[in-house]
């Protein structure tokens, strides 16, 4: 078997790469038997029948290195059905892969093995995986206007404006269970509260040098926002304040609207439905992680104790890990799920 040195090295690539053992095991008796290695000794080497290095230098011949557990071709598809296919299940979230099985047999006559489709399904990038829930009234043209009129708004600031992502969050004194580490075997267990008390803070957060103005109120309302926008200007030397914000009854009313011409704030609102374009979005789910997630306090004095820590304490001495994890580089949401119920 005579290779060239290129499809020699794209052959050895593969094989490094490969997390298929049966890929490289088919791989490695190509290369070795293009070296002159005797089938034999190919055999001996892997602990594989001498007749399955045949088989696999025969299946190279038909231009297959992958392990396929049906055996035959790698596709029953040629090119173009596999290309359309790919498309529409990008498009369409099959519950079962006999429901794949069945649409390809209809459409392409072409029949698979349950096993098969999955096989196939795994080898052109298809994992079983939840989609993203999303709000169904999301507009993505509206998040694209309203990222590119931020994107101006940064690019024409003045030195002395800043931007600040403003929100508010309402911590639970409530055990919130999550997926984390756990021995396999084991069933772990994480107590539950009786009693359903909440925190209620409000927080801005500036990106350019990750200060943080947090205040915890009774309530979040009209009163108390504006508050916490005037403590906001307190802290601040600069002439002029862009707060990026929601559409919420406490940020968007009367009272805000008559405070904001004597004020040095502006507000910026963000499209409905659009906390995926809120930064301090990622704060709370760094304070939920550090103080909520898969904990349990005995007291609630003990919880908002936690929390004031996050807020007041910990917050100064993690500027690196928040510079990290808190950007402006938005999540861009595309709608593109369709549900096929289970035959």
């Amino acid at each position: 078997m005579n290779l060239t040195p290129e499809i020699k090295l794209e052959l050895e690539r593969r094989a490094r790469q490969t997390k298929d053992k049966h890929e490289h095991t088919r791989l490695c008796v190509i290369l070795a038997r293009s070296e002159g290695i005797s089938p034999e000794l190919i055999a001996q080497a892997h602990r594989i029948s001498v007749s399955s290095v045949f088989q696999y230098l025969a299946d190279y011949e038909k231009n297959k290195t992958r392990h396929d557990p049906r055996g035959g071709s790698e596709s029953k598809l040629n090119k173009k059905q596999t290309e359309e296919l790919i498309e529409h299940l990008q498009k369409i979230t099959y519950l079962k892969a006999k429901s794949i099985f069945k649409y390809v047999e209809e459409r392409y006559e072409v029949k698979y093995s349950i096993p098969g489709m999955i096989f196939w399904l795994k080898e052109h990038g298809f994992i079983y995986k939840q989609p993203i829930k999303v709000p169904g009234k999301l507009d993505p043209a509206k998040q694209e206007a309203f990222i590119e009129k931020y994107e101006d708004l940064k690019k024409t600031l003045p030195n002395d404006h800043e931007i600040y992502f403003l929100d508010a969050v309402h911590p639970e004194f409530q055990s919130q269970s999550v997926n984390g580490w756990v021995k396999k075997g084991e069933i772990k267990t994480l107590p539950t509260t009786s009693k359903q008390y909440r925190l209620h803070f409000i927080g801005a957060v500036k990106l350019k040098d990750m200060k943080v103005v947090a205040q915890e109120y009774k309530t979040v309302n009209a009163e108390n926002m504006i508050e916490f926008l005037k403590n906001l200007e307190a802290s601040s030397c600069a002439s002029r304040i862009h707060v990026i914000c929601d559409n919420g009854r406490a940020n968007k009313n009367k009272a805000i609207q008559g405070y904001l011409p004597m004020s040095k704030i502006e507000m910026h609102y963000l499209p409905a439905y659009s906390p995926n374009l809120n930064s301090i979005e990622r704060l709370w789910k760094i304070m939920r992680e550090l103080k909520t997630y898969n904990r349990c306090y005995d007291k609630f004095d003990d919880f908002r104790k936690e929390i004031h820590k996050f807020f007041f304490e910990d917050i100064p001495k993690m500027v690196n890990v928040l510079e990290k994890r808190i950007t402006d580089k938005f999540q861009r949401i595309t709608l593109n799920h369709v549900v096929i119920p289970a035959a």
